[in-house]
């Protein structure tokens, strides 16, 4: 097992590597749709000032969710390709809007059962919702990934991805892990789905370099997962002897 890990992130570094040599402006593209960011929501903030403002919730989740599908749909043609271009920014925003629109709308859903659940559990509740939360980061981890590069609904891609857990936990969990500190090093505050408005508690060089490692790491994370998806410590094994 350990073997397959050191094998399998050589050739991820590797990868790694030569994408960002060969499209050294995904680097950048954190910038980009930390403006988009606010931008949509300072326009949200002010088209949604009146009688409107009761669709908010609707229409946040929608521009949420055409922001990280632009985003997915860059990596995607970088990943799949080995391109960048701008137009896929513009091309992106509605490529996987369903789908992830779909995934937040299930999160929605499961809020909602949670909060039926704290009249019958009381102050229970946050110790329980403290769990799931914690088991959300770890098996549904890979869902990003699930996103745009599987072709699956939502649903499916929620399972998949738990899944791909259980099949590559160790693989996946112990460089995500080594990420997730490498972030908190940087002061970076979990984004949730506001993936794209970055906090700068830091100053501007901490930002830069938070937005640059989150590039980095989006990177990696991709060609890890599609070296991992559809194959086996075995197989990879047997294909090495080739």
């Amino acid at each position: 097992m350990i073997n397959d890990f050191v094998l399998v992130n050589r050739e991820v570094v590797l990868k790694t590597k030569n994408t960002i040599i060969n499209n050294w402006q995904i680097l950048l593209i954190g910038f980009v749709y930390t403006v988009i960011g606010i931008l949509a929501y300072v326009l949200m903030g002010i088209l949604l000032s009146g009688p409107i403002g009761i669709l908010g919730g609707i229409v946040t989740a929608i521009v949420e969710s055409a922001i990280i599908s632009s985003y997915l749909f860059v990596l995607q043609n970088v990943l799949s390709y080995g391109r960048f271009r701008i137009r896929d920014i513009k091309n992106g925003f509605t490529y996987y809007l369903w789908k992830i629109y779909g995934v937040i709308f299930l999160i929605f859903i499961f809020n909602l059962i949670l909060s039926f659940l704290s009249n019958i559990i009381g102050s229970g509740i946050i110790w329980l919702r403290l769990v799931i939360y914690i088991g959300a980061l770890i098996f549904l981890n890979p869902l990003p990934e699930t996103i745009y590069l599987k072709s699956l609904d939502s649903w499916e891609s929620v399972q998949y991805s738990l899944e791909f857990i259980k099949e590559n936990w160790f693989n996946w969990l112990i460089p995500n892990f080594v990420f997730a500190v490498l972030l908190l090093s940087l002061s970076f505050e979990s984004f949730g789905l506001n993936m794209f408005l970055f906090q700068m508690r830091g100053g501007v060089l901490n930002y830069s370099l938070t937005a640059i490692l989150i590039s980095v790491i989006m990177i990696y994370r991709g060609h890890l997962y599609k070296i991992l998806m559809g194959s086996t410590a075995r197989k990879r094994q047997f294909m090495r002897k080739f």
